[in-house]
């Protein structure tokens, strides 16, 4: 496993989001988001890659986004297609917060 230190010039981002879906909707949350991540993320400039976690309690996930840069987050979280996507989940969400992360160091390949 090989460990490298970020460099400034590195403008890449990561969004994570804890998201709490409703009693009853978590099926229906992991069935659209994985159908956006199949359809629409691989048309998403920018985007490196994600990933969507069940959290051991089995009633929360997370949901990371890791994108070139921060003006292609930007670009993405202005665009119709993200307005359209969230308008399908957050009538299934109970609670959600998200944060924005720079690369530090990175070890490994996750």
């Amino acid at each position: 496993m090989t460990n490298t230190i970020a460099s400034d010039a590195n403008d890449e981002v990561v969004s994570i989001s804890h998201v709490t879906p409703k009693p009853g909707q978590k099926d229906r949350f992991v069935e659209i988001q994985t159908q956006f991540q199949t359809s629409v993320a691989p048309e998403i400039d920018g985007l490196i890659g994600g990933r969507l976690f069940a959290a051991d309690d089995g009633q929360s996930f997370v949901i990371m986004s890791r994108f070139q840069s921060h003006a292609d987050l930007e670009a993405w979280n202005g665009s119709q297609r993200f307005a359209d996507h969230m308008a399908r989940v957050r009538p299934l969400i109970e609670a959600a917060t998200r944060g924005r992360f720079s690369t530090l160091y990175q070890s490994g390949t996750v």
